[in-house]
């Protein structure tokens, strides 16, 4: 990522601003090595890290702060370590389970995770925009003490909590 704002960083917050829907974007795989990359960058980017089964950081997630202004990113992560996921015919991604599945780790991985917290969501409140979908899910998510806001931004989604909490920002 760079400090200007790309097209793809532009796309995200026009159509956003447009339309109202909220990207969920996968942080990346950099690990310590790099930080989140476009278009997850993009300030209306609900931007999604890893975490295992623990809610430990995966060591391939990519981590903040945000090139050029240093803002938080990730805004939450999502399990993402060893995910059994449906396998397309042909396929040669992750590791066989069965016929019809493979294991997988990723931010890509833990991105759907949170996609569908967001549609759940989405469904309880059908008026609601990206910001207010983007701040619940942040507002009630569960963050590790052991890790930096830059590490997981607010912390593990929590859809049962964004669901039942009453007072939101």
């Amino acid at each position: 990522d760079t400090p200007e704002i790309d097209p793809l960083e532009q796309a995200v917050n026009t159509l956003t601003a447009q339309t109202g829907t909220l990207f969920v974007i996968a942080a990346g795989n950099d690990g310590g090595e790099g930080t989140v990359g476009s278009p997850g960058s993009a300030d209306a980017a609900l931007t999604v890290g890893a975490v295992d089964r623990d809610d430990e950081l995966a060591e391939f997630s990519s981590r903040g702060p945000r090139v050029g202004d240093e803002a938080i990113k990730p805004d939450v992560t999502a399990p993402g370590v060893d995910i059994v996921a449906a396998r397309a015919s042909g396929t040669e991604m992750g590791e066989p389970v069965g016929d019809s599945y493979v294991t997988s780790s990723g931010t890509s991985m833990a991105t759907p995770h949170v996609a569908g917290a967001v549609a759940l969501l989405a469904q309880q409140h059908p008026t609601w925009k990206a910001d207010q979908l983007k701040a619940t899910l942040v507002g009630s998510a569960k963050p590790n003490p052991g890790l930096t806001a830059f590490e997981q931004g607010a912390g593990r989604v929590d859809v049962a909590r964004a669901i039942t909490q009453t007072v939101t920002t």
